[in-house]
C-alpha cells in the first residue's frame, strides 16, 4: 500500500513539475480567453471584449489590427487591476491551499493620421498571473512556499490603409516580453524521495509574431470585421529549460488566434457587437501535451451593447463565454495558473469632458467556477474567483 501511495505522490508531483509553469503563462486573461483579457483597453472590457468590428481605442489593433483606420490621431492610457483568489486542495482534498493575490497590468495606445487613407499606431498590452500559497504544496523538508508570478507585455506597431471609404486593412507586428518566477516545487530525486526543486528566480524571454484584419462598413448601420494573428513564437526561459519547461525546450509561446465580428446600429446612439473568435492552443508549443497541462482549442463568443445616453456618457454592458481550456484531468498541472472562468459579464461607461478628452471605467465579474480533478487528478480540486476593473483616459489631436 505505502508504495503504491508513493508512486501516485511522485507521479502527481511529476505532473505539477512538468505543467505548473505553463498553466501560470495561460492565467494570464483571467477569464475566458487562456492568456488574453476578456477585453483589451478601457472601452471593449465594459462590452464583453467585442472589438472585432468595432473600433473605439487603440487597443482595437490587439483584436483588428484595420481598427486603427477609423481612430484618427490619439493616445489612450489605461490600467486594469484584477483582485484573484484560488481556493485549492492538492492530491486530497484534504489537502487544502489558498491563494490571493492582486494583478495590475498597465496599456498605452498612440494613432496617427499619417494621411486620409494611412495611419500608424502603436498599441501596448499587459497581462499577468500570480499566486503565494503560504506554504509547500506537500510537507516536504526543506520546500518553499508555493508561489509563482508572469509578466507579458506585447507591443503591436500597426500601420493601416483604406483603398475605400467604407474599406480598411491592416497589419501588426508583435514584440513581446515575458518575466517569469516559480518557487516552492518539490519533485522525485534520485532515489525516488520527494525533495524541493530550487527555484531559478526571475527569468525573461522576447517573441514575435503578427496579425493582420479587415474592416468593412458597407451601410451606416453595418460593420463587419474578420482578423488572423499568428502565434507568438518565445524565445526560451534559461532557468526553467531543463525543468518545470523541459518538455516544450523552455518555450512557452503564446497561441494563433482567428476571428470574425459584426457590429449594428439598429437605432441612433445604439449599438450591438458579436463576436467570434478561435484560440488555437494545440498549436502553441508548452501548452499542447496532454499528459500534463493538456491545453483544449477554445471557441470563445462576445456579446456588447453600447448606449449613448446623451453627448456626454455613453453606457456599455457585455457577456463573454467559452469552452474553458482546462478539464478535469488536468487540475493538477493546472492549480498554479486558475484564471478558468468560462464566462463574465461587464459594464462600463464613458464621459466625454469636451469633444477632445474623454475617461472611461469598466466593470467586469467572473462567474465563480470549480473544476474538480478526475484520472490522474483525483483529489486535486480549484475554484477560482476573480473580478476586473479597468479605468482609461484618451486625448484626441
Amino acid at each position: 500500500m505505502n508504495i503504491k501511495i508513493n508512486r501516485i505522490k511522485r507521479q502527481r508531483t511529476f505532473f505539477a513539475l512538468s505543467g505548473i509553469a505553463l498553466a501560470i503563462s495561460a492565467s494570464n486573461a483571467f477569464a475566458t480567453d487562456g492568456i488574453y483579457f476578456t477585453g483589451n483597453g478601457a472601452i471593449s472590457s465594459g462590452m464583453g471584449g467585442a472589438a472585432i468590428a468595432l473600433p473605439q481605442d487603440v487597443a482595437s489593433a490587439v483584436d483588428n489590427p484595420a481598427a486603427l483606420a477609423e481612430l484618427g490621431s490619439r493616445v489612450d492610457f489605461y490600467g486594469t487591476v484584477v483582485p484573484l483568489t484560488a481556493d485549492s486542495t492538492f492530491g486530497s482534498t484534504s489537502n487544502h491551499l489558498f491563494s490571493s493575490r492582486v494583478i495590475v497590468s498597465p496599456g498605452f495606445g498612440l494613432n496617427y493620421q499619417i494621411a486620409p487613407q494611412w495611419t500608424f499606431g502603436v498599441a501596448i498590452t499587459g497581462a499577468g498571473a500570480a499566486s503565494n500559497y503560504g506554504r509547500p504544496v506537500l510537507p516536504v523538508s526543506g520546500a518553499g512556499d508555493a508561489k509563482a508570478s508572469l509578466i507579458v507585455v506585447n507591443t503591436s506597431p500597426t500601420i493601416t490603409y483604406k483603398p475605400l471609404p467604407s474599406l480598411s486593412i491592416g497589419a501588426s507586428l508583435v514584440f513581446g516580453v515575458e518575466q517569469f518566477r516559480l518557487s516552492g516545487l518539490v519533485a522525485p530525486g534520485p532515489d525516488g524521495a520527494l525533495e524541493p526543486v530550487p527555484s531559478h528566480g526571475n527569468e525573461y524571454a522576447t517573441g514575435v509574431g503578427a496579425g493582420i484584419g479587415v474592416l468593412w462598413t458597407p451601410t451606416s448601420i453595418v460593420s463587419l470585421g474578420a482578423s488572423y494573428f499568428t502565434k507568438t513564437w518565445f524565445t526560451a526561459l534559461p532557468g526553467y529549460k531543463g525543468d518545470v519547461l523541459a518538455r516544450s525546450g523552455g518555450h512557452a509561446d503564446s497561441p494563433s488566434r482567428y476571428g470574425v465580428g459584426v457590429a449594428m446600429r439598429p437605432l441612433p446612439g445604439l449599438t450591438i457587437a458579436l463576436d467570434y473568435l478561435r484560440i488555437e492552443w494545440a498549436g502553441a508549443a508548452g501548452y499542447n501535451t496532454p499528459t500534463t497541462w493538456g491545453y483544449r482549442d477554445q471557441n470563445v463568443g462576445r456579446v456588447g451593447i453600447s448606449y449613448d445616453l446623451n453627448a456626454r456618457w455613453t453606457l456599455r454592458a457585455g457577456y463573454s463565454f467559452a469552452n474553458n481550456n482546462v478539464d478535469s484531468n488536468h487540475t493538477v498541472a493546472n492549480m498554479y495558473g486558475p484564471g478558468i472562468s468560462p464566462r463574465a459579464v461587464t459594464a462600463g461607461a464613458t464621459y466625454s469632458i469636451d469633444k477632445n478628452n474623454l475617461i472611461t471605467a469598466a466593470f467586469e465579474y467572473d462567474i465563480p467556477t470549480t473544476i474538480v480533478g478526475t484520472g490522474p487528478s483525483q483529489g486535486t480540486n480549484i475554484r477560482a474567483t476573480y473580478q476586473v476593473y479597468t479605468a482609461g483616459y484618451t486625448h484626441r489631436f
